[in-house]
């Protein structure tokens, strides 16, 4: 007989914005360890990582990845987050909120949820040698998401952080503690999208 476990309302979204290579990640996993309840750790990289994307590049066309393919792919994995959450699930969340149109996009999709937004800040010298080091990053690609992106400009958050010493236990758990203390109608829920349907993802 298939299980059928109580129903629990919606999950709870700790959500993590940050720079690539800021230690999001690390943060997740750590924020997972700390919490004495189940939560999911979803990043768009782990669809990256399970070969779900076709290895064919264009500049033009269906296979354009910036023009089309890319603005797709993060328009569903965005998607995902309310079905996720919306069957009960509690989900950690790394992403890196590129564009302002994606908090508003973002705003839109989790109106109806209890989202906490934390961002996560690096000194950016550090993200450059973690990007050396890992070997599997652009180099610059951190950088440009703060200096050129502007990742940290887009509003306010429910809390922050600063992983440039690393991610210690202590760090973790003043996230899971902000978060116990936290207003469930967080900072993300302060932006107007009345009558917005669906924003652009640019």
């Amino acid at each position: 007989m298939e299980p059928t476990p109580p129903n629990r309302g919606r999950g709870r979204i700790i959500m993590l914005n940050g720079a690539s290579s800021s230690g999001k990640s690390t943060l997740a996993k750590a924020i997972q360890r700390s919490l004495d309840e189940p939560f999911l750790h979803v990043s768009s990289d782990q669809f990256v990582a399970s070969g779900m994307l076709p290895e064919r590049r264009e500049d033009e066309g269906p296979f354009s990845w910036w023009d089309e393919m890319r603005p797709r792919f993060f328009q569903g994995f965005h998607h995902c987050l309310p079905a996720l959450a919306g069957a009960g699930n509690d989900l950690i969340v790394e992403h890196i909120i590129e564009f302002r149109t994606w908090r508003e996009y973002l705003a839109h999709l989790l109106a109806d949820f209890d989202v906490f937004l934390v961002g996560v800040h690096c000194d950016l010298a550090e993200v450059d040698r973690r990007e050396r080091e890992r070997g599997d990053r652009r180099i610059g690609e951190g950088r440009g998401h703060v200096e050129i992106d502007g990742i940290h400009t887009f509003g306010p958050y429910d809390y922050e952080v600063d992983t440039t010493q690393g991610v210690s236990p202590t760090l973790a758990r003043s996230v899971v503690t902000a978060w116990r203390s936290r207003d469930t109608r967080g900072v993300l829920a302060s932006i107007d999208v009345s009558g917005t349907d669906a924003p652009a993802p640019s």
